[in-house]
């Protein structure tokens, strides 16, 4: 697949240490065929992908940071390091000039997410590693950057959520002691994407995180809409750090905190990213009995209200409820059926949700072949 036909930079702009790195960078025949300096600039050319450094003065045109949010190939990882050396090298035409539409390809709607619409989940765990350094190292050169600190925070949370958390579940009776360094991993993962949403927060409102722990109430009625996604973000990543280290107490003792957030972003923006918030109440309700604080009625009920914006065509939801509250009553026949519907879903329905669907599918199906660890009464149904 050819990610890009080309990369032009105005190459006057840059100054000559950089245009070093560049031309050292491409001349590496392995990957790419070599290089060529002419009176118009430097041509690299590796197959089909040809780059151009211009020498006129047309406007700077960094296109090759796209490739971020598309599958990844070997030419394009140069491209993107050559971006990051470029970066630290103290270049201010290349290090400011751009930053800020480099962050809005990273942090773009999710129609034009090319990790959420790929249906290869393992191509997906291999790229997202590369693609949360490149985040840090975009954001150690411009750390206030808003959008790029809510794409950190959600590819961190997420990435931890989809891939690490899930894997340390599913090897808890195969491996405990894996199982356990899985969790540990995915804990530090969680609350770093936590701390980007933190850190955003904290540029419109200083000592955002200072303020959350004295008085919560107050510092959260001073937010409006525009700030859920970071709020959100930053308590899911909260969550999942208790969720993966129960032992921890002091993290435990904050999960009144992280309920005041997404109660609190639930007000704000119900319908958040097609009922995301109300998702996470459904386990956060169902899950907890009710002399824990929790409700199997209020879980159904966020239930209901994720379907009906989703229109039932996401997959999660059903893996949500029958998770927490089929298992918590100990309903076989309601967790079956909520496990079959989300299987039935189409995973290419919804583009922008298709690597959603496929990985709650995949639980699903890993919760059915598990139902006789999960219910105690369990009987095989099938024939």
């Amino acid at each position: 697949m050819v990610l890009f036909k080309s990369l032009t930079v105005n190459y006057k702009l840059m100054c000559e240490k950089c245009s070093r790195i560049i031309h050292k960078l491409f001349s590496i025949k392995p990957l790419f065929g070599g290089s060529s300096i002419g009176k118009n600039g430097i041509v690299f050319k590796s197959g089909r992908v040809t780059l151009h450094f211009f020498a006129s003065r047309a406007k700077m045109n960094f296109m090759a940071l796209a490739l971020i949010r598309n599958s990844l190939a070997p030419a394009g990882y140069c491209v993107v390091f050559a971006c990051l050396l470029l970066l630290g090298s103290g270049c201010g035409a290349l290090r400011h000039a751009q930053m800020r539409s480099v962050a809005g390809i990273l942090a773009g709607p999710p129609e034009s997410n090319v990790f959420a619409r790929d249906d290869d989940p393992e191509l997906i765990r291999d790229a997202l590693p590369f693609a949360l350094k490149t985040f840090e190292a975009l954001l150690a050169s411009d750390p206030r950057n808003h959008d790029l600190l809510l794409a950190t925070a959600d590819a961190f949370v997420t990435y931890a959520n989809a891939f690490i958390h899930a894997d340390a579940e599913k090897e808890e009776e195969v491996d405990f002691q894996h199982a356990r360094y899985l969790r540990h991993r995915a804990t530090k993962l969680y609350l770093r994407g936590r701390n980007y949403a933190l850190a955003g927060l904290a540029l419109d409102f200083p000592d955002f995180k200072k303020k959350l722990r004295e008085d919560p109430q107050r510092v959260l009625r001073t937010l409006s809409p525009r700030d859920v996604p970071l709020l959100y973000w930053a308590a899911a990543g909260w969550a999942g750090a208790i969720s993966t280290d129960v032992s921890n107490m002091s993290l435990m003792a904050e999960l009144p905190l992280v309920e005041t957030m997404m109660r609190r972003a639930l007000e704000l923006d119900e319908d958040f990213d097609h009922g995301a918030i109300h998702e996470f109440f459904i386990t956060y309700e169902g899950a907890r009995s009710g002399a824990m604080g929790g409700s199997t009625e209020r879980a159904v009920e966020h239930f209901d209200r994720v379907v009906r914006l989703t229109q039932g065509k996401k997959a999660s939801p059903y893996v949500s409820l029958a998770s927490s509250v089929a298992v918590l009553k100990q309903d076989y026949k309601f967790f079956k059926e909520l496990l079959d519907k989300a299987l039935a879903v189409d995973p290419d329905c919804v583009l922008e949700w298709r690597l959603a669907n496929i990985l709650a599918q995949k639980k699903a199906q890993w919760l059915l072949d598990h139902s006789p660890e999960l219910f105690l009464e369990y009987e095989e149904t099938e024939p």
